[in-house]
């Protein structure tokens, strides 16, 4: 039975690699990564080009900032269990670099009170891949007599990587309150693969194989704005953030699907093979309100903020052109969709200064995921397939060290991501009668899934000096008002 469970492993993808129905898995500049995205009122470096922009204009000097290098371990735990038996847990992990951000301010002469800045940052990354493999000999399909060979492999992929690139401004009418716009491209591309194997040598000595392959990939590119408030009213720090639906600018996906079976026991052998490129893709984000504020306290300060995400309505990220498959003569058509929830984060960060040159950082915050629990299409051919689905909620904890010498400033922290979720496990697998024959309905999956950053920051006079020089050529040159 060991077998059948490494292929049940394939029904886990949709609920394993969704996590970008979560808005508040990134965090932005060296500081504010330390504080658990606790600082949308209250931010002081450049992650202000992300949380709050109007929060530019109190940065005094022109500014740049590469975010600390930041190395992450992720780590899923799968601890399944039936009535038939209980596994040993199987993990998975990988250890490598983590989204950044890179940014810097600049002013032009003449504008006193206007404040620039350019910025790039990864806004979400993911590259995880799971093959499992088993094989075994006895009575596994009892469809078959006897006892036979058993061999499956499972196939498990998703890939994401959105990059934002953008211009910031802010404007200060005087030292207490400041607006400001940050306005980003968007630029997504995501692929995902579910691949099953399955071999069979019978005891009457027939060879039967079994693929099934459903798998999307797709690129998009679109605008949005984020539009922040800033006050300063002595000892609170405050602001307010609205983030707008991402504007689709271009899109385009492709999806393959494969079903290759000889026949068990005389059922009859299927080929179905098609895959598709060039499709229209439609990708949508929700609106967001964020508010928070930051209050000095004896020894430092404590920083609050929350989030508000809307809803968005289930829509088609894309559809293939329908298509006749090659054996049945039956008419297919695949549609990858999303539908999100309205979710409500909040994060508390406390700041404490332990002297002139040292600062600690401790925070916490939740990442409610949109998702609606809603499967998707468990048949052979996924008709439909809902691109978000992972629903369990993660707890972010972050902390950390800040030391200013003479000639550099250091930064060490880490943070931890952590979730735990239960799925259900359910199999169809072809025979004569269409049934499956090795489901045990009862049989469910614990999945446990946890990510550590380790994040280290080295800021160096020169390099400022550096930005600084190659800054005042552009005021003086093309950015100049005289």
């Amino acid at each position: 039975m060991k077998a059948v469970i490494v292929i049940l492993l394939s029904l886990l993808v949709d609920s394993i690699f969704a996590q970008d129905a979560h808005y508040w898995t990134e965090q932005y500049g060296t500081r504010s990564m330390l504080m658990s995205n606790s600082v949308y009122g209250s931010v002081e470096d450049l992650g202000a080009v992300f949380y709050n922009p109007a929060r530019l204009s109190f940065i005094e000097e022109n500014a740049f900032l590469i975010s600390g290098k930041v190395y992450q371990l992720s780590s899923y735990a799968f601890d399944t269990n039936s009535n038939e038996e209980r596994t040993s847990p199987q993990r998975q992990s990988s250890f490598g670099g983590a989204p950044s951000l890179l940014a810097g301010t600049y002013r032009i002469k003449g504008w006193d009170k206007h404040s620039f800045a350019y910025s790039f940052l990864g806004r979400r990354k993911m590259d995880l891949g799971i093959t499992e493999s088993s094989s075994t000999f006895g009575d596994v399909l009892p469809i078959l007599p006897g006892e036979e060979h058993f061999s499956g492999d499972v196939y498990l992929q998703k890939k994401f990587n959105e990059e934002w690139f953008g211009l910031s401004w802010s404007y200060t009418p005087n030292e207490n309150f400041s607006i400001g716009v940050s306005n980003f491209l968007s630029i997504r591309k995501q692929n995902a693969l579910d691949e099953t194997q399955i071999f069979v040598f019978s005891e009457a000595e027939d060879v039967e194989s079994y693929k099934n392959n459903n798998s999307y990939s797709f690129s998009h590119t679109g605008i949005l704005w984020k539009i922040g408030l800033a006050w300063n009213h002595h000892p609170v720090k405050w602001g307010v953030t609205i983030t707008t639906p991402t504007l689709s600018l271009s899109g385009n996906g492709s999806f393959a699907y494969d079903y290759i079976y000889t026949g068990i026991n005389d059922a009859n052998p299927v080929y179905e093979r098609n895959t598709q490129s060039d499709l229209k893709v439609t990708y949508k984000t929700p609106f967001s309100v964020a508010a928070g504020a930051g209050i000095k306290v004896k020894r430092g300060s404590v920083n609050v903020s929350a989030e508000y995400f809307g809803a968005v309505s289930e829509y088609t990220l894309m559809t293939s052109v329908p298509f006749t498959g090659q054996s049945s003569g039956d008419l297919y058509q695949a549609t990858l969709v999303d539908k999100l929830k309205p979710v409500l984060n909040f994060g508390i960060g406390y700041n404490i200064v332990f002297s002139d040159d040292v600062f600690g950082y401790i925070s916490y915050s939740t990442d409610i995921s949109a998702a609606v629990a809603q499967p998707s299409d468990k048949k052979v051919f996924r008709s439909k397939t809902y691109a978000s689905t992972f629903n369990s909620n993660i707890n972010h904890f972050g902390g950390g060290v800040v030391m200013h010498f003479k000639r550099a400033d250091i930064t060490f922290g880490a943070s931890l991501a952590t979730t735990n979720y239960r799925v259900k496990r359910s199999l169809v697998f072809p025979n004569e009668s269409g049934g499956s024959g090795i489901l045990d309905p009862n049989a469910y999956t614990d999945v446990k899934w946890n990510r550590l950053r380790f994040i280290v920051g080295i800021s160096i006079p020169f390099l400022n000096d550096f930005a600084k020089k190659w800054e005042n050529k552009l005021i003086d040159g093309e950015f100049s008002t005289n």
